[in-house]
């Protein structure tokens, strides 16, 4: 497949780039008038001086299309801007940033990891067209605002980067990562500063709606844990499907205590990688592992599929990629076609699963390659 495509590059981009303009402009267009997770609603209440935390747990659901507000406080203390204009100008503003972003995500990877100019072309076009990212800008989801804040401590070492990598603790289920990676990887004074934001969101939050400080910390993980978010691809979501069935919020508490414990020990074998870009595209696999996500929280595999094409002769990075590929393309279409019902995810899961602890372990250092990277010409 690399060899045929090498020798027909130029034919190969050219008709992506046809394919990939008419797919991102019919994205584009599904975005304007869709755009439903956008939390502009209870951004919206918060300016208003309403604690939207309170009013969503005792109605047991949000007011506003599928806009629950089960994200920490800074994300809806970023949004004020948004809540100035409109739903429909709001919506329309959330997309163009959600359209920046879709661009500038492939181009920092490729451009500070030194990919090649035609990968780096091929790999954005991916970016824009696969399903995960269509699927962000159709929903005016926060998959790429999160993973662009994630990903600035890998790309820029400096202490802004560092500071305002906090912003993607607004996700719980993703942004997660970033903290508990701090930790494991004992930079515990950049995880110092990375929190900053989250807390300064807080206390912008609770000052705002004379909310009780103790009481409105806890509440977005209150209303995350009484919407029971849970989906079928991945571990804590199995584990209250099939297992315990964790309606006590002590029992999903001790759940999410112990996953946390796993994927630490997970991180310390990942940050022994001496690679920096390795190591950030497998720590930003964890998340869609361990904890509930969505199809656009797929754009977190980016990364991996970026550092497999840097070398396409290893054949775990070839498995990485064909894997990567089915997962943004085919991943929906074959679902429905074969009769698997929940087994599906769950087998996939455990696909992602070893792939990870595989590339874990196919790479002890640059010049002591396990078996699974071994060249093939």
């Amino acid at each position: 497949m690399f060899t045929t495509i090498e020798k027909n590059k130029n034919i190969f981009l050219y008709f992506l780039i046809i394919i990939s303009v008419i797919s991102f402009v019919n994205t584009v267009s599904k975005g304007l008038v869709n755009g439903c997770d956008f939390q502009w609603q209870p951004a919206v209440l918060l300016w208003d001086g309403i604690n939207h935390y309170q009013k969503f747990i005792l109605n047991g659901k949000g007011d506003f299309l599928c806009q629950n507000g089960e994200y920490a406080h800074l994300l809806h203390v970023l949004y004020f801007p948004f809540t100035l204009f409109e739903w429909e100008t709001a919506r329309m503003l959330w997309l163009i940033v959600n359209i920046i972003l879709i661009f500038l995500i492939p181009f920092l990877i490729c451009k500070y990891f030194k990919i090649s100019k035609y990968k780096t072309i091929l790999l954005s076009l991916i970016f824009i067209t696969c399903y995960p990212s269509r699927m962000t800008l159709n929903y005016g989801q926060q998959s790429l605002f999160v993973m662009f804040f994630m990903l600035l401590p890998f790309i820029f070492h400096n202490k802004s980067s560092i500071f305002f990598s906090g912003v993607s603790y607004v996700k719980y289920s993703t942004g997660y990562i970033m903290f508990l990676n701090f930790l494991a990887s004992k930079q515990y004074k950049h995880f110092i500063l990375a929190s900053i934001p989250y807390f300064i969101g807080w206390m912008i939050y609770f000052l705002f709606t004379n909310s009780d400080p103790i009481i409105n910390f806890f509440e977005p993980i209150e209303l995350s844990l009484k919407k029971g978010y849970i989906r079928d691809a991945d571990i804590f979501s199995l584990i209250n499907m099939y297992f315990v069935p964790a309606k006590e919020t002590t029992v999903k508490i001790t759940m999410l205590l112990l996953l946390f414990l796993f994927n630490f020990i997970l991180l310390i074998k990942i940050n022994k990688k001496e690679d920096v870009f390795f190591k950030m595209s497998l720590i930003f696999i964890c998340p869609l592992i361990f904890f509930p996500h969505s199809n656009y929280d797929y754009v977190l595999l980016f990364p991996l599929l970026c550092y497999s094409f840097l070398n396409t002769r290893y054949l775990i990075n070839k498995i990485n990629i064909y894997f990567i590929l089915y997962f943004f393309y085919f991943n929906r279409l074959i679902n429905h076609l074969i009769d698997l019902d929940s087994y599906y995810q769950p087998i996939l899961l455990l696909f992602l699963f070893c792939l990870l602890i595989i590339n874990i372990y196919s790479h002890k250092n640059k010049d002591n390659l396990y078996f699974f990277n071994y060249k093939f010409y």
